[in-house]
C-alpha cells in the first residue's frame, strides 16, 4: 500500500519527485518483486533521449541552467556579440573583451574568481567561455572548454545562402585592396580605353574582363582568346580570320575573333605570349581600328574594345626586348592590378560561403553548412594558386563531406606542412634548375649525354643553362 500510494503521489505531482524518493520506492518495489510497479517507477526517471524538437542550442541552455557555478559563452558573429549563459552576471564589458581576445586572465568580481578560455573544435576557434569559481575553492583544470566546443560549433554552423552568388562576377566584399580595383574598373568600364589586367595565376583576370564588358554597355559579345594556346600561324588566323585558299586547308572564308567581337570586347588572355610579328599586327589594329584577313588585301573596319591580361611583367619583358614597348603603351589605357589571395585574408569569412556554393554546384552536391572558424583556418594557408586553387580545394572537400557540415578535417591542406609562397615561374625555374644539375651530375657533366637524357639538342641545353643562370664550367669544377 505504501508503494502504491507513493507512486500515485509522484505520478500526479511532478514537483514532489526527488532522486531520494524514487530510490526509496525502488527498494520497496524490488523487495516486493513487482514488475508493474518497477515499470511505473522507470517511467518517472528522466529519459536520456532528447526531444525530437530539441536543438543544440536548447540542449546547451538546459545544461547551462543546471550549472552550480556561473558559466557564460561569448562569440562574435557578423560583427555582433552573441552570448549564452547562466548564473551570476560577469562585470560589464568582460564578455565583449573575451569574444575579441579569446581568453581572459583570472580576476575577482563579486564573490567569484572569473577566467576566460578559448573554445577550439578540430583546430578552429569557435568562441570563448567565461567560468566563475568560488573564492575559497581549489583551482582545478576545467573540462568545460572541451565539452562546450562541439556543441557551440554545431550551433554556429551556417549553410551559405545560394542567392548570395552571381555567376560571372568578381567575388569580393568590396574592402581593400579589391575596393581600389573595383573603383578603377567602374571608372574605365564605360569608356573605349584598352584595359590591361595584371595579376597572378588564378586571381580572377578573366572575371575582371567579364565585369568590364558587363559594365561597358557594349551590345556586342565578349570574345576570349588565349594567346598561349595557339601556334603563331594558327593564332593569326584565329585573331584576323582568313580567306579561302589562303593556306592549305582553308576551304572557305572565315571571320576571326576580332571581327566576331564587333561592337563588343576582345579579351586577349596571356598577351605576353604573342610573337613579335603578331605584336606588330595587333599594334596596327589598335592604331587604325582595321584588320586584314590572312590572304586578303581588303581592310575591314572594326569597332572593338580590347582587354588584355597576363600574369607576367610586361615592363620587364619590354626592357628585355621581347615585348614591344609601343604596344604596351597602347594596351595600358587603363591598368587593373589584381591582388593575390594572401592579400585578401580578411575577406575569407565573406568569400568562403559564396565560393562553397559555386563549388557545390560544380561538384553536383548539396551546399554544406560551414563549421565556425573554418574561414580563419583556411586563410592561414598561402594559396599560391589564389582563388582558383581555393575553389578546387572546396570542391574536393565537399566530395569528402558526408554529414552536411564542412569541417577542417575535410581539408588535408590544413595538415600539410606550410609551403613557401612563390609564383609558378619561380617554382618551375627551381625545378628545371635542379633537374638539369642532377642530370649533368649523373652524366659526369658530359653535355652530349645529358642533352640526350633530357631529350634536348646540345644548343638547347646550353641556352637553358644560360637562362637558369647555371655556369657549366664552374659547376663542373665544383664536382
Amino acid at each position: 500500500m505504501c508503494l502504491e500510494l507513493g507512486l500515485q503521489v509522484l505520478e500526479r505531482v511532478p514537483g514532489q519527485r526527488t532522486a531520494a524518493g524514487l530510490l526509496a520506492l525502488q527498494v520497496i518495489a524490488d523487495r516486493a518483486d513487482s514488475p508493474r510497479h518497477q515499470r511505473r517507477l522507470a517511467a518517472l526517471w528522466p529519459s536520456p533521449g532528447a526531444s525530437p524538437d530539441s536543438t543544440p542550442a536548447d540542449l546547451l541552455e538546459d545544461w547551462l541552467a543546471q550549472r552550480a557555478s556561473p558559466t557564460w559563452i561569448a562569440w562574435e558573429e557578423e560583427g555582433l556579440l552573441r552570448t549564452l549563459g547562466a548564473g551570476a552576471a560577469p562585470p560589464e564589458g568582460a564578455l565583449s573583451r573575451l569574444a575579441k581576445d579569446g581568453s581572459l586572465a583570472p580576476f575577482l568580481h563579486g564573490s567569484w574568481v572569473w577566467r576566460g578560455y578559448e573554445l577550439v573544435w578540430e583546430g578552429c576557434p569557435v568562441g570563448s567561455v567565461l567560468l566563475g569559481q568560488a573564492v575559497d575553492s581549489e583551482p582545478a583544470r576545467p573540462l568545460e572548454p572541451l565539452l562546450i566546443a562541439p556543441w557551440l560549433a554545431h550551433i554556429r554552423a551556417r549553410k551559405p545562402v545560394e542567392t548570395h552568388t552571381e555567376p560571372g562576377l568578381l567575388v569580393t566584399d568590396g574592402s581593400e585592396p579589391m575596393a581600389k580595383v573595383l573603383r578603377e574598373l567602374n571608372r574605365v568600364a564605360a569608356s573605349d580605353l584598352p584595359v590591361l589586367i595584371l595579376g597572378p595565376t588564378g586571381s580572377g583576370k578573366e572575371l575582371a574582363a567579364e565585369e568590364v564588358h558587363r559594365r561597358s554597355g557594349r551590345t556586342g559579345p565578349l570574345v576570349p582568346v588565349n594567346c598561349s594556346a595557339f601556334a603563331e600561324g594558327l593564332l593569326e588566323s584565329e585573331l584576323f580570320g582568313h580567306t579561302k585558299g589562303a593556306f592549305t586547308g582553308a576551304d572557305r572564308d572565315r571571320r576571326g575573333s576580332i571581327e566576331t567581337a564587333r561592337g563588343g570586347t576582345l579579351f586577349l588572355d596571356e598577351v605576353a605570349d604573342l610573337s613579335p610579328r603578331l605584336q606588330s599586327l595587333l599594334l596596327r589594329v589598335l592604331q587604325e581600328r582595321e584588320i586584314r584577313r590572312v590572304g586578303s588585301d581588303h581592310a575591314v573596319k572594326v569597332d572593338v574594345r580590347f582587354i588584355a591580361a597576363t600574369h607576367r611583367s610586361l615592363e620587364d619583358l619590354a626592357s628585355a626586348g621581347s615585348f614591344r614597348r609601343d604596344l604596351l603603351f597602347r594596351l595600358q589605357g587603363a591598368v587593373l592590378h589584381l591582388p593575390t589571395l594572401s592579400e585578401r585574408r580578411h575577406e575569407f569569412p565573406f568569400l568562403l560561403p559564396r565560393l562553397a556554393v559555386r563549388a557545390a554546384q560544380s561538384a553536383k552536391r548539396p551546399t554544406p553548412s560551414l563549421a565556425p572558424g573554418l574561414p580563419q583556418a583556411l586563410s592561414r594557408l598561402p594559396w599560391p594558386g589564389n582563388v582558383r586553387e581555393l575553389l578546387h580545394a572546396l570542391e574536393r572537400a565537399i566530395l569528402r563531406c558526408e554529414d552536411g557540415l564542412l569541417r577542417p578535417r575535410h581539408f588535408p591542406e590544413l595538415d600539410a606542412p606550410a609551403l613557401q609562397s612563390r609564383t609558378w615561374e619561380e617554382a618551375t625555374r627551381t625545378f628545371q634548375r635542379r633537374l638539369l644539375l642532377d642530370t649533368l651530375s649523373a652524366c659526369a657533366f658530359r653535355v652530349a649525354d645529358a642533352a640526350e637524357t633530357l631529350g634536348l639538342a646540345r644548343p638547347a641545353l646550353y641556352a637553358t643553362a644560360k637562362r637558369l643562370g647555371i655556369d657549366l664550367v664552374a659547376e663542373r669544377a665544383q664536382k
